[in-house]
């Protein structure tokens, strides 16, 4: 009986974070980035870091695609970092 509480108090503890990191980014972060991201990338043909950069975006466009939202704005705000840009407040 022990046991069968405790798998359950872990599996709500597992929604729980589950529904916070689900909320902090979303599939409007992942466009709002990328668009930043794309501007970003235009602007600085030149930079040292560019093809970083390109992978950074591609990661995160396939992350965002697939559903993992998370990673895939960690994956934008990383090729904005390689650029010198700064992502702009999310307003949600």
């Amino acid at each position: 009986m022990r046991k069968a509480l405790m798998t359950v108090a872990g599996a709500v503890l597992l929604l729980a974070a589950g529904s916070t990191i689900a909320s902090a980014a979303d599939d409007t972060t992942c466009r709002q980035l990328q668009s930043q991201v794309s501007t970003a990338l235009d602007s600085n043909q030149q930079a040292a870091n560019h093809d970083e950069a390109v992978k950074e975006r591609n990661l995160g466009r396939d992350f965002c695609t697939h559903g993992y939202y998370k990673v895939g704005s960690d994956h934008l705000a990383q090729a904005l970092k390689l650029l010198g840009a700064q992502s702009a407040p999310q307003n949600g």
